[in-house]
């Protein structure tokens, strides 16, 4: 049974062609890197590098795709893995079991087509400070995604464009809240979930959702399929890159398009 006849009438022969020849490299398959990793596989995606050394536990299951009962104790990678080949045998990837990290990071990347960053807030700051050099040296995007409350932040880096650090310092101009997200940002989302989440900041535990887990999936996976079909004739609009962002409520459904050089933007 051909698993993309109802994806191809959308797609075109042309865009599984694309999708097809086309490397990701995923770092991370948490809440947000492993249902976008399911969700490009369904598309029509074959090729990736996956990165993850996490194992599953019981905190996973509220918003994690492949967080059940029979994958506790399990190696979050092996278990993608398992997934996404009884989708699509014939998928071509290249497992890293100890993470990325200063050391394999180039040749994790070199030669890949979009790299995809979700990377725990508090974890990879080394490879976090390489990443910007290393888009410019291999000309690689790198899309980026967080589940927040009842929605998503997304922000993305073209490999010539606006870079990480420019960005969130622009968007800490003028900051007067404590969340998770500069004040500028924060206020595109649900209040009365962005007061709880930050109420439990001090504990150290970052409050999530299966619907925020969802949000960012859908929004992340979606904006790497933008990138790649881009000029097929499916796509209207170019990929969203630093400095603009998207943010997504469910909670509010509101979705919008903001630009952190442009903060007078409603």
């Amino acid at each position: 049974m051909d698993f993309l006849n109802r994806t191809r009438p959308i797609m075109g022969e042309d865009g599984l062609a694309i999708l097809r020849e086309k490397v990701i490299a995923f770092a991370g398959l948490g809440g947000v890197g492993g249902g976008a990793f399911l969700a490009l596989v369904r598309c029509g995606a074959s090729r990736f590098r996956l990165a993850e050394n996490g194992i599953f536990d019981p905190p996973d299951m509220n918003r994690q795709a492949a967080a059940f009962g029979s994958t506790m104790d399990r190696p979050k990678l092996d278990v993608y893995v398992e997934l996404a080949r009884s989708i699509n045998p014939g998928l071509e990837i290249t497992p890293y079991p100890e993470g990325v990290t200063a050391d394999n990071f180039e040749g994790f990347l070199a030669g890949a087509d979009a790299y995809v960053a979700v990377i725990d807030a508090e974890k990879g700051a080394d490879v976090k400070r390489m990443t910007s050099p290393m888009q410019e040296r291999y000309g690689i995007p790198a899309f980026t995604c967080g589940a927040l409350g009842f929605g998503a932040v997304m922000i993305n880096y073209a490999a010539d464009g606006m870079k990480a650090e420019e960005f969130w310092s622009l968007a800490a101009k003028g900051n007067t809240g404590k969340g998770l997200l500069p004040s500028s940002m924060l206020r595109h989302f649900s209040g009365p979930a962005m007061d709880r989440v930050t109420q439990c900041l001090p504990t150290g535990i970052v409050p999530t959702t299966a619907i925020g887990g969802l949000a960012a999936n859908a929004l992340l996976a979606n904006e790497v399929l933008a990138h790649f079909l881009a000029g097929t004739g499916l796509v209207e609009r170019p990929a969203v890159f630093a400095p603009r962002y998207v943010a997504l409520d469910f909670m509010t459904l509101t979705l919008r398009v903001g630009d952190v050089t442009r903060p007078d933007l409603p």
